[in-house]
């Protein structure tokens, strides 16, 4: 048995699922299968009772999940504790943070968080919500930055701000003229670009819109917010993005949908419990600071 094991073995008793489980952690679901197979009879107990296409951990499982995250998190801290010893000097912070905060606020929190600390190394990547989620649990990294996938007993949730979103469109547009905001009707007549499936996004959207009984006409699915921005530029649809993205392009405004109002908190999460480095803590108090939030 090894980490990767484990760590497999948290994923599917989280997602109660072999093909979402196997989606979040990139592998075949065969490949997951035989994992954990081979745990279990490494082990000698069944840890999940399958009923159809449905796994769920049974008694044995439900022990061996708290001692396998305790394990996980031991190993992982471990290795942070000895590389301080080594080199007090040297820290790396471990962080993900879903794909529309990548265009402002992370690379000010970036630039901001490297001229007060130096000698701290940030490693960044990108992710959708579920996927940030599943890299904490597992401890492959240390904080999250997104909105509330999921709510974890593990994992504290801090509310660093509400992001705004807005409806933009092309300066070439012909509600560009409008001094006014447009009503639901226009917006379901327009050709409307909107994310990937999956997205924590997309949900909210299509949730707002729904609630009125309205559907969007969408052309083009399944895009990241780049892509998005992009197409709306060239006047060939409308989308809603986070309002702090606007300022920063050329070519598109925002228009006022009215009686729509969207909105979504962006957290700060890690784990509760557990080792945090002292460039983990310094990051963290530096996010809190940031926001006001430290107390």
């Amino acid at each position: 048995m090894d980490m990767v094991q484990l760590k497999n073995f948290i994923v599917v008793a989280e997602e109660e699922n072999m093909t979402k489980a196997a989606d979040l952690l990139l592998l075949s679901q065969s490949a997951l299968s035989r994992s954990i197979h081979t745990m279990e009879k490494e082990l000698g107990v069944p840890l999940f009772d399958r009923k159809n296409r449905k796994i769920v951990l049974n008694q044995y499982g439900k022990i061996f999940l708290k001692d396998a995250k305790n394990m996980v998190q031991y190993w992982d801290h471990s290795k942070i504790r000895l590389k301080e010893m080594i080199d007090p000097s040297m820290g790396n912070v471990s962080a993900s943070f879903v794909h529309s905060l990548g265009i402002t606020y992370i690379p000010e929190i970036l630039k901001a968080f490297k001229q007060d600390h130096p000698g701290y190394n940030l490693s960044l990547q990108e992710g959708k919500a579920p996927n940030i989620i599943k890299d904490l649990l597992t401890n492959d990294i240390e904080f999250g930055f997104g909105t509330q996938y999921k709510t974890f007993p593990e994992l504290e949730y801090t509310v660093l701000f509400k992001d705004k979103i807005s409806l933009v469109i092309s300066a070439q547009h012909r509600f560009a003229k409008l001094n006014h905001p447009i009503t639901l009707d226009m917006l379901e007549a327009e050709p409307f670009i909107q994310y990937t499936s999956g997205t924590e996004l997309k949900k909210l959207i299509e949730a707002t819109i729904n609630s009125f009984n309205r559907k969007l006409n969408t052309v083009y699915d399944g895009l990241e917010v780049n892509s998005i921005i992009g197409i709306v530029r060239a006047n060939q649809g409308i989308a809603f993005i986070p309002d702090s993205i606007i300022p920063t392009i050329n070519g598109i405004r925002a228009v006022k949908v009215e009686g729509v109002n969207i909105e979504r908190p962006i957290y700060l999460i890690h784990k509760k419990q557990g080792y945090l480095s002292k460039a983990a803590l310094q990051f963290k108090n530096f996010i809190l600071n940031r926001h006001n939030l430290l107390k």
